[in-house]
């Protein structure tokens, strides 16, 4: 006699809201996620296969009791799944959209068109407060006060598993486990960004700084896309730095496909999935490399790592120290692909970041012609003239220009939606609440930078803050443009080095202004954030100026 299905349904149901408590409500499962896809997938048609072939069922038969014990799975899973979220999870207590508690698609579904994650959160912050909670298990903070606490170099913070979302393809900043990733540091790119390694690079940062400026002498008094331009600068001299052999962008005056690639493939993983990881990793598990356009990076950097590998440059590079180093690990196949993620990771991250705080320094310096007069006066004060006699060591202690690149940097971060961390194992208390460990939160720096609990009148350019006016900064340790801690941007210095040479030589040699009908709203208001920025259009003016 056949079982009512009543009686069929009950033991998967239980056995949907066990497997919850007993698994998926603990641990990490993003890793593995693409497995449950296929069992989520495949089980229901093996299932009735197995009841057809073995039991000796009718085909409708097996049908219908697969269908009803699967469904009665998954629809107890679920339920349990979104009862806990709604009810018992620690965040339950922190305000916040009612969806976003449930699934953290509502936060993709409300990015989805513009790719504007920071703005969005910026948008909820000011609509509840310091402490939102803005996914099923995601706490965004915007309290200045939290920063040093999450990213204090003694802090038991911990990456959160978004840094494995190109698992098995890592770099330095995706090591989670922190003993590896300062063994990683001290295994080559320590070496790589010394003050002697520095003043090795300075010759190339000033050569395509003279690309750059030279690029815009021939276009003088004429409407420049200066996003197009500055972003080249950028990758070509960490073209050049990582690989030894640039781009070449700057001098041909179009984009390189390493480039194009790399925007193409991040607007929508880092961009509208960015808080959804195991979506990323669970595709890229699932489509064959030849199809998936990411592996065209990869290939790329396999490439110039190859060939790097095979010749000596005359000029020490980063890769220099770091393949002297040696291996890494003992699997060759692992070490390998570490290899590749640090090549990637010097391109894309010493590039994007750069080229995105370059272009905010641009608006900055055409929005206000009083900021370029202050930058150039200073400069001449010094006796710094663009001409060969101008050195990075010159400009490194200048009070204005860093000023003008630290208020850049504040407003206009390169990381606007900030970074993921997870709670430490022993729980924290947060907003007043006690958190248990693994319960990821995030600072977005955007708002962060922008509280007036950290600056005075927050939303205005002043650079005299960082220096004359010292009243106005009421928290100096929320600013950490390149984070802090252990886990801080290796390439800090190297970057504001390139900042520094290119605005320096561009003052000196011209006025810059808007371009006619430009007023950044574009800039401001039309660049996706994609983890880093990919940036509108910003069309200047560069006019040459007539005295030096």
């Amino acid at each position: 006699m056949a079982l009512p299905l009543v009686y069929v349904a009950a033991l998967p149901a239980i056995a949907g809201v066990v497997s919850h408590l007993a698994y998926f409500i603990h641990g990490e499962h993003m890793l593995t996620a693409y497995k449950l896809v296929i069992a989520a997938l495949f089980c229901p048609p093996t299932v009735i296969a197995l009841l057809t072939i073995l039991a000796g069922l009718p085909l409708s038969h097996a049908a219908l009791l697969t269908s009803v014990s699967y469904g009665a799975y998954m629809t107890a899973l679920f339920t349990s799944i979104l009862v806990y979220r709604a009810f018992f999870h620690p965040l339950r207590r922190f305000p916040g959209p009612r969806l976003a508690r449930l699934s953290q698609f509502y936060h993709f579904f409300h990015i989805r068109t513009k790719v504007d994650n920071y703005r969005h959160l910026d948008r909820l912050h000011a609509q509840y407060g310091e402490y939102v909670r803005v996914g099923p298990n995601l706490l965004s903070i915007s309290d200045p006060d939290m920063i040093e606490i999450i990213f204090h170099p003694q802090s038991n913070f911990n990456k959160a598993e978004w840094y494995d979302i190109a698992n098995p393809l890592l770099n330095l900043v995706q090591l989670r486990d922190r003993a590896e990733h300062d063994r990683r540091r001290r295994h080559g790119w320590d070496l790589a960004f010394t003050t002697k390694a520095l003043r090795s690079y300075d010759s190339r940062v000033i050569k395509y700084a003279d690309q750059f400026v030279a690029q815009m002498q021939g276009r003088a008094g004429q409407a420049v896309n200066v996003t197009d331009w500055l972003e080249w600068y950028a990758f070509d001299v960490m073209g050049d730095l990582a690989f030894g052999r640039s781009f070449k962008a700057l001098e041909k005056g179009q984009s390189h496909i390493y480039i194009d690639t790399m925007h193409q493939t991040s607007a929508l993983p880092l961009g509208c999935l960015g808080t959804l990881p195991w979506v990323i990793q669970t595709m890229t598990a699932l489509v064959p490399p030849r199809l998936n356009p990411f592996m065209t990076l990869v290939r790329y950097s396999d490439e110039c790592i190859e060939e790097r590998k095979q010749r000596k440059p005359t000029e020490p590079d980063i890769m220099t120290p770091i393949l002297a180093a040696g291996p890494f690990y003992e699997d060759p196949k692992a070490d390998a692909l570490l290899l590749v993620g640090d090549a990637r990771l010097i391109i894309i991250a010493g590039s994007d970041t750069s080229a995105s705080a370059l272009i905010h320094s641009f608006y900055e310096l055409g929005r206000d012609a009083n900021v370029v007069r202050r930058i150039r006066e200073e400069l001449e004060q010094h006796g710094i003239r663009n001409d060969d006699s101008l050195s990075i060591t010159q400009l490194q202690y200048l009070e204005y220009l860093n000023a003008f690149i630290n208020e850049t940097l504040r407003m206009h971060p390169t990381n606007p939606g900030g970074l993921f961390r997870l709670t430490p194992p022993g729980g924290v208390k947060i907003g007043g609440h006690y958190l248990p460990g693994g319960v990821k939160v995030v600072n977005p720096h955007y708002t962060v930078l922008r509280s007036p609990k950290a600056f005075v009148a927050p939303n205005e350019f002043i650079p005299e803050r960082w220096t004359t006016r010292p009243e106005l900064i009421r928290n100096k340790k929320a600013f950490c443009p390149f984070s802090q801690g252990r886990f801080a941007c290796i390439g800090r210095n190297l970057a504001l080095n390139e900042l520094r040479a290119v605005i320096s030589k561009s003052v000196l040699e011209f006025d810059i202004s808007f371009a006619p009908g430009e007023t950044g709203r574009a800039l401001l208001e039309d660049s996706k954030d994609i983890f880093t920025m990919s940036l509108a259009r910003l069309e200047l003016r560069f006019t040459k100026r007539s005295q030096k």
